[in-house]
Protein backbone atom coordinates (compact mmCIF):
# COMPACT_ATOMS: atom_id res chain seq x y z
CA UNK A 1 0.00 0.00 0.00
CA UNK A 2 2.90 2.02 -0.08
CA UNK A 3 2.48 3.69 -3.80
CA UNK A 4 -1.08 4.25 -5.05
CA UNK A 5 0.16 5.53 -8.38
CA UNK A 6 0.32 2.78 -9.43
CA UNK A 7 -2.84 1.30 -8.44
CA UNK A 8 -6.22 1.18 -10.19
CA UNK A 9 -7.63 4.31 -7.97
CA UNK A 10 -11.37 6.56 -8.46
CA UNK A 11 -9.67 9.86 -8.46
CA UNK A 12 -5.80 11.15 -9.62
CA UNK A 13 -5.87 14.27 -7.28
CA UNK A 14 -3.08 16.96 -8.91
CA UNK A 15 -0.91 16.61 -5.58
CA UNK A 16 -1.01 13.37 -4.32
CA UNK A 17 2.01 13.36 -2.18
CA UNK A 18 4.86 15.64 -1.09
CA UNK A 19 7.17 14.92 -4.04
CA UNK A 20 4.20 16.05 -6.12
CA UNK A 21 4.14 19.15 -4.14
CA UNK A 22 7.93 20.18 -4.95
CA UNK A 23 7.87 19.42 -8.38
CA UNK A 24 5.03 21.57 -8.55
CA UNK A 25 6.14 24.44 -6.79
CA UNK A 26 9.70 24.13 -8.44
CA UNK A 27 7.78 26.10 -11.31
CA UNK A 28 5.95 29.23 -8.98
CA UNK A 29 7.32 32.36 -10.11
CA UNK A 30 6.57 34.44 -6.98
CA UNK A 31 7.13 31.91 -4.11
CA UNK A 32 5.77 34.49 -1.77
CA UNK A 33 2.07 35.02 -3.44
CA UNK A 34 2.06 30.70 -3.58
CA UNK A 35 1.37 28.51 -6.91
CA UNK A 36 -1.75 28.68 -8.13
CA UNK A 37 -3.23 25.28 -8.31
CA UNK A 38 -7.32 25.92 -8.29
CA UNK A 39 -9.44 29.07 -8.75
CA UNK A 40 -9.79 28.61 -5.16
CA UNK A 41 -6.42 27.62 -3.83
CA UNK A 42 -2.50 27.81 -3.67
CA UNK A 43 0.37 26.08 -3.01
CA UNK A 44 3.11 27.76 -0.12
CA UNK A 45 6.46 26.48 1.41
CA UNK A 46 6.98 26.88 4.58
CA UNK A 47 10.27 25.51 5.51
CA UNK A 48 10.05 22.12 4.03
CA UNK A 49 6.73 21.81 5.00
CA UNK A 50 4.07 22.95 1.57
CA UNK A 51 1.04 24.16 2.77
CA UNK A 52 -2.32 24.27 0.57
CA UNK A 53 -4.29 27.32 1.28
CA UNK A 54 -7.84 28.52 0.49
CA UNK A 55 -7.75 31.75 -0.93
CA UNK A 56 -11.08 34.03 -0.05
CA UNK A 57 -12.03 36.77 -2.47
CA UNK A 58 -10.36 39.34 -0.26
CA UNK A 59 -7.37 37.50 -0.83
CA UNK A 60 -6.53 36.25 2.63
CA UNK A 61 -6.97 32.14 3.30
CA UNK A 62 -7.18 29.41 5.61
CA UNK A 63 -4.38 26.30 5.19
CA UNK A 64 -6.51 22.99 3.98
CA UNK A 65 -3.34 20.61 4.06
CA UNK A 66 0.09 20.70 5.42
CA UNK A 67 2.29 17.94 2.76
CA UNK A 68 4.91 16.83 5.01
CA UNK A 69 8.70 15.26 3.50
CA UNK A 70 7.94 11.90 4.89
CA UNK A 71 4.26 11.62 3.19
CA UNK A 72 2.16 12.04 5.72
CA UNK A 73 -0.78 15.18 5.11
CA UNK A 74 -2.18 16.89 8.08
CA UNK A 75 -5.21 18.74 7.87
CA UNK A 76 -4.35 21.69 10.67
CA UNK A 77 -7.58 24.38 10.31
CA UNK A 78 -9.93 24.32 13.16
CA UNK A 79 -14.04 22.81 12.14
CA UNK A 80 -15.54 26.21 11.60
CA UNK A 81 -12.83 27.04 8.78
CA UNK A 82 -12.91 24.01 7.09
CA UNK A 83 -16.96 24.98 7.43
CA UNK A 84 -16.05 27.74 6.16
CA UNK A 85 -13.88 26.62 3.07
CA UNK A 86 -16.31 23.54 2.57
CA UNK A 87 -19.19 24.48 -0.51
CA UNK A 88 -16.05 24.22 -2.74
CA UNK A 89 -13.60 21.43 -0.96
CA UNK A 90 -16.65 19.09 -1.05
CA UNK A 91 -17.38 19.21 -4.88
CA UNK A 92 -13.26 19.96 -6.03
CA UNK A 93 -10.60 18.65 -2.88
CA UNK A 94 -10.38 14.66 -3.84
CA UNK A 95 -9.22 16.44 -7.68
CA UNK A 96 -6.69 18.35 -5.87
CA UNK A 97 -5.04 15.94 -3.01
CA UNK A 98 -6.01 12.67 -1.98
CA UNK A 99 -8.56 13.33 0.55
CA UNK A 100 -12.45 13.72 0.20
CA UNK A 101 -14.88 15.31 2.56
CA UNK A 102 -18.88 15.25 2.94
CA UNK A 103 -21.08 16.90 5.21
CA UNK A 104 -22.69 14.51 7.91
CA UNK A 105 -24.43 16.97 10.15
CA UNK A 106 -24.45 20.81 11.38
CA UNK A 107 -20.55 21.45 11.69
CA UNK A 108 -19.86 17.85 11.37
CA UNK A 109 -17.57 16.09 8.22
CA UNK A 110 -16.67 12.72 6.84
CA UNK A 111 -12.89 12.80 5.81
CA UNK A 112 -10.86 10.41 4.21
CA UNK A 113 -7.78 9.56 2.52
CA UNK A 114 -8.86 8.66 -1.37
CA UNK A 115 -5.88 6.29 -2.03
CA UNK A 116 -6.88 4.14 1.41
CA UNK A 117 -10.41 3.78 0.26
CA UNK A 118 -9.18 2.25 -3.54
CA UNK A 119 -7.30 -0.18 -1.46
CA UNK A 120 -9.86 -1.15 0.83
CA UNK A 121 -12.18 -2.62 -1.81
CA UNK A 122 -11.46 -6.46 -2.52
CA UNK A 123 -9.19 -6.89 -5.27
CA UNK A 124 -12.33 -8.41 -7.90
CA UNK A 125 -13.46 -5.07 -7.60
CA UNK A 126 -10.56 -2.72 -8.29
CA UNK A 127 -9.21 -1.54 -11.95
CA UNK A 128 -11.90 -1.53 -14.26
CA UNK A 129 -13.98 -3.38 -12.26
CA UNK A 130 -13.93 -0.40 -9.63
CA UNK A 131 -17.76 0.28 -9.04
CA UNK A 132 -18.35 4.06 -7.67
CA UNK A 133 -21.14 2.80 -5.63
CA UNK A 134 -18.65 0.14 -3.61
CA UNK A 135 -16.05 2.85 -3.53
CA UNK A 136 -18.32 5.62 -1.74
CA UNK A 137 -19.65 2.55 0.60
CA UNK A 138 -16.02 2.74 1.74
CA UNK A 139 -16.16 5.66 2.06
CA UNK A 140 -18.72 5.75 4.70
CA UNK A 141 -17.09 2.67 6.29
CA UNK A 142 -13.86 3.97 6.95
CA UNK A 143 -14.63 8.15 6.89
CA UNK A 144 -13.10 9.17 9.91
CA UNK A 145 -14.86 13.00 11.82
CA UNK A 146 -12.78 16.07 11.25
CA UNK A 147 -10.99 17.36 13.52
CA UNK A 148 -7.93 20.26 13.89
CA UNK A 149 -4.40 18.55 13.41
CA UNK A 150 -6.00 15.39 11.66
CA UNK A 151 -3.44 13.44 10.01
CA UNK A 152 -2.89 10.60 7.22
CA UNK A 153 -0.03 8.21 6.93
CA UNK A 154 2.00 7.40 3.28
CA UNK A 155 -0.55 4.95 3.50
CA UNK A 156 -3.63 6.89 4.07
CA UNK A 157 -4.55 5.39 6.61
CA UNK A 158 -5.42 8.33 9.72
CA UNK A 159 -3.43 7.85 12.53
CA UNK A 160 -5.03 10.05 15.36
CA UNK A 161 -8.78 9.60 15.24
CA UNK A 162 -11.12 11.07 17.33
CA UNK A 163 -15.02 10.73 18.17
CA UNK A 164 -17.93 13.20 18.60
CA UNK A 165 -19.96 12.77 21.94
CA UNK A 166 -23.29 12.51 21.66
CA UNK A 167 -23.97 14.87 25.18
CA UNK A 168 -26.55 13.90 27.84
CA UNK A 169 -29.72 15.28 28.38
CA UNK A 170 -32.06 15.97 31.63
CA UNK A 171 -35.20 13.33 30.65
CA UNK A 172 -37.79 15.38 33.09
CA UNK A 173 -36.31 18.75 31.72
CA UNK A 174 -36.54 17.87 28.25
CA UNK A 175 -40.34 17.33 29.00
CA UNK A 176 -41.13 20.09 30.30
CA UNK A 177 -39.66 22.13 27.65
CA UNK A 178 -42.02 19.86 25.29
CA UNK A 179 -44.91 20.75 27.17
CA UNK A 180 -43.82 24.77 27.37
CA UNK A 181 -43.39 24.31 23.49
CA UNK A 182 -46.42 22.41 22.65
CA UNK A 183 -48.39 24.67 24.71
CA UNK A 184 -47.43 27.59 22.97
CA UNK A 185 -48.10 26.25 19.36
CA UNK A 186 -51.51 25.39 20.78
CA UNK A 187 -52.13 28.59 21.88
CA UNK A 188 -51.03 30.38 18.62
CA UNK A 189 -53.60 28.00 16.97
CA UNK A 190 -56.45 29.17 19.17
CA UNK A 191 -55.59 32.74 18.13
CA UNK A 192 -55.60 32.29 14.22
CA UNK A 193 -59.24 30.40 14.86
CA UNK A 194 -60.58 33.44 16.47
CA UNK A 195 -59.33 36.09 13.69
CA UNK A 196 -56.77 37.59 16.20
CA UNK A 197 -54.03 37.00 13.78
CA UNK A 198 -55.36 38.43 10.56
CA UNK A 199 -56.37 41.20 12.56
CA UNK A 200 -52.46 42.33 12.87
CA UNK A 201 -52.03 40.85 9.26
CA UNK A 202 -54.26 43.10 7.82
CA UNK A 203 -52.83 46.30 9.83
CA UNK A 204 -49.49 45.38 9.16
CA UNK A 205 -50.41 45.04 5.11
CA UNK A 206 -52.12 48.59 5.36
CA UNK A 207 -48.68 49.67 6.81
CA UNK A 208 -46.97 48.37 4.30
CA UNK A 209 -49.01 50.08 0.94
CA UNK A 210 -48.66 53.05 2.80
CA UNK A 211 -45.13 52.86 3.30
CA UNK A 212 -45.13 51.86 -0.76
CA UNK A 213 -46.74 55.01 -1.61
CA UNK A 214 -43.92 57.28 0.32
CA UNK A 215 -41.52 55.07 -2.01
CA UNK A 216 -39.85 52.69 0.92
CA UNK A 217 -39.17 49.11 -0.84
CA UNK A 218 -39.95 45.79 0.90
CA UNK A 219 -36.22 45.54 1.63
CA UNK A 220 -36.92 48.81 3.40
CA UNK A 221 -39.21 46.99 5.75
CA UNK A 222 -38.19 47.09 9.48
CA UNK A 223 -39.04 43.43 10.31
CA UNK A 224 -38.49 41.83 13.97
CA UNK A 225 -36.41 39.26 14.18
CA UNK A 226 -36.41 36.65 17.82
CA UNK A 227 -32.81 36.37 17.83
CA UNK A 228 -32.23 39.67 19.07
CA UNK A 229 -32.92 40.36 22.79
CA UNK A 230 -35.76 42.45 22.90
CA UNK A 231 -38.31 40.01 20.84
CA UNK A 232 -36.00 36.93 22.38
CA UNK A 233 -37.72 37.80 25.68
CA UNK A 234 -40.86 38.02 24.39
CA UNK A 235 -40.83 35.20 23.25
CA UNK A 236 -39.21 33.20 26.39
CA UNK A 237 -42.48 34.95 28.40
CA UNK A 238 -44.86 33.77 25.91
CA UNK A 239 -43.42 30.56 26.08
CA UNK A 240 -43.26 30.50 30.15
CA UNK A 241 -46.79 31.83 30.86
CA UNK A 242 -48.63 31.27 27.44
CA UNK A 243 -49.90 34.38 27.01
CA UNK A 244 -49.63 36.51 23.93
CA UNK A 245 -49.47 40.15 24.28
CA UNK A 246 -50.52 42.55 21.57
CA UNK A 247 -46.84 43.43 21.14
CA UNK A 248 -45.96 40.09 20.79
CA UNK A 249 -48.51 39.19 18.33
CA UNK A 250 -47.95 42.04 16.21
CA UNK A 251 -43.82 40.89 16.52
CA UNK A 252 -44.85 37.52 15.24
CA UNK A 253 -47.23 38.44 12.56
CA UNK A 254 -45.09 41.01 11.14
CA UNK A 255 -42.03 38.59 11.18
CA UNK A 256 -44.11 35.91 9.26
CA UNK A 257 -45.51 38.53 6.40
CA UNK A 258 -43.71 37.60 3.05
CA UNK A 259 -42.12 39.91 1.25
CA UNK A 260 -40.35 38.32 -1.47
CA UNK A 261 -42.97 39.25 -3.78
CA UNK A 262 -44.14 43.07 -2.53
CA UNK A 263 -46.54 43.17 0.11
CA UNK A 264 -48.85 40.39 0.89
CA UNK A 265 -51.06 39.88 3.82
CA UNK A 266 -50.07 36.57 5.99
CA UNK A 267 -52.67 33.99 6.18
CA UNK A 268 -53.31 32.12 9.11
CA UNK A 269 -51.56 28.71 7.77
CA UNK A 270 -48.48 31.24 6.92
CA UNK A 271 -48.45 32.22 10.09
CA UNK A 272 -48.67 29.16 11.93
CA UNK A 273 -45.59 27.43 9.67
CA UNK A 274 -43.39 30.50 10.62
CA UNK A 275 -43.81 29.50 14.46
CA UNK A 276 -41.89 25.78 13.40
CA UNK A 277 -39.22 28.28 11.93
CA UNK A 278 -38.56 30.77 14.18
CA UNK A 279 -38.49 27.39 17.19
CA UNK A 280 -36.39 26.15 14.99
CA UNK A 281 -34.10 28.46 14.76
CA UNK A 282 -34.15 29.18 18.76
CA UNK A 283 -34.62 25.52 19.85
CA UNK A 284 -31.21 24.80 21.17
CA UNK A 285 -30.46 28.21 22.90
CA UNK A 286 -34.05 27.53 24.34
CA UNK A 287 -33.42 24.32 25.35
CA UNK A 288 -30.16 25.10 26.72
CA UNK A 289 -31.30 27.85 28.90
CA UNK A 290 -34.24 25.82 30.49
CA UNK A 291 -31.47 22.94 31.59
CA UNK A 292 -32.29 20.34 28.99
CA UNK A 293 -28.77 19.79 28.38
CA UNK A 294 -26.49 17.97 31.18
CA UNK A 295 -23.55 17.98 28.53
CA UNK A 296 -23.69 19.45 25.28
CA UNK A 297 -22.89 17.09 22.02
CA UNK A 298 -19.55 17.86 21.07
CA UNK A 299 -17.92 17.11 17.57
CA UNK A 300 -14.59 15.22 16.89
CA UNK A 301 -13.28 18.71 17.25
CA UNK A 302 -14.19 19.36 20.36
CA UNK A 303 -17.11 22.21 19.27
CA UNK A 304 -20.63 22.24 20.13
CA UNK A 305 -23.07 20.58 18.05
CA UNK A 306 -26.59 22.77 18.09
CA UNK A 307 -29.17 19.88 17.25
Amino acid sequence: MDNFRDDPVMYRPMLYNWDDCNKKFATCRTPAKGKPIRSWCRLFKVGRVYELRYVYYNGTGDTIAEFHPDDSIVLPSDSLAWQRMHSSLAMALHNTIPIITERMGKGRYRIAHTGFLDNSLPEAKRGYHMQYRDWWNAFKTHGSEYFTGMTFDRNGMCVNKRYATSGEIDVEKRKVWLRMLKRFKRGLKARAKIGALQQHAKRIYEEHEELARKGQSRWQWQLPSFQSGRYYRMLKEALETNEFSPEFLDAFVRSATPNTYGNTIATDAHILQHVDTVMNELSYNLRKEYGVFISEPLNADGKVVER
